[in-house]
């Protein structure tokens, strides 16, 4: 019996199968180097870009309210000068009108001297500032007449430094409610006879009933910042003016 027929004797590997090399041992975590420097850092994300600020919106022009009061007053007037007097609204049932400069003496005349109209009173002359207006200012004349009981008020538009002309001629009492408007407004009376200041010092600096007037006259920075003002110019803010007054309680 050959070698190969032997019994119990385990039979070589097949040629094709190659041995199985060792399974090698797991390496063991390495520890962190000590010495070495921290890997950089990512770079931040970029901040988006501040929000514009809001534009706020344009002031609104002043517009008068109410409805246009039509007497026979107002028609004979635009019956006599056209396009030159405007009906003008009111909120309480007045009769205005809005006459245009160059026919202001004329109208003024004509209400005075028409014997339906008989406007022989002025019972007051003021004026009005409307800054964000393309015409900034208003003189208003308020006619009555007492024979015939009825009124009218008749307003004229006016740029700033535009001067006006004077209602001294018709009416004699314009002649120092036209000073107070020159005086409170700054405006300008042509043909006024003695056009000058009436309320204020000569050397009073301004016209205290324009908008841009500060509320606390020409110093009021310098009066806001005494402590000891008087209450009238105290901050705006009451917890600032309740601190300001328990200062100068406290001090006294």
């Amino acid at each position: 019996m050959s070698d190969e027929e032997k019994p119990g004797q385990p039979e070589p590997p097949a040629a094709s199968e190659a041995p199985k090399a060792p399974e090698a041992a797991p390496k063991a975590a390495s520890s962190p180097d000590p010495t070495a420097s921290p890997a950089p850092a990512a770079p931040a994300a970029p901040k988006p870009p501040a929000p514009k600020p809001a534009v706020p919106p344009a002031p609104k022009k002043w517009e008068p309210t109410g409805e246009v009061v039509v007497t026979p007053v107002t028609e004979k007037l635009a019956a006599r000068f056209g396009d030159a007097v405007q009906g003008v609204k009111s909120p309480c049932g007045e009769a205005i009108v809005l006459v245009k400069k160059e026919k202001l003496g004329e109208a003024l005349a004509f209400l005075k001297s028409d014997a339906d109209c008989a406007f022989d009173f002025l019972s007051n002359l003021t004026a009005a500032h409307y800054p964000v207006n393309d015409k900034k200012f208003e003189v208003v004349y308020d006619c009555y007449s007492v024979a015939k009981r009825h009124a009218v008020r008749v307003k004229v538009a006016l740029d700033d430094g535009e001067p006006c002309p004077s209602a001294v001629p018709i009416w004699p009492t314009a002649n120092w409610q036209e000073r107070e408007a020159h005086d409170m407004y700054g405006i300008v009376f042509e043909g006024h006879p003695n056009l000058k200041v009436i309320l204020l010092p000569e050397v009073w600096d301004g016209h205290p009933l324009r908008k841009e007037y500060p509320l606390g006259g020409p110093k009021e920075a310098a009066i806001r910042a005494d402590k000891f003002a008087k209450p009238g110019y105290m901050p705006d803010d009451l917890e600032a003016a309740e601190r300001i007054a328990e200062e100068g309680r406290r001090d006294h």
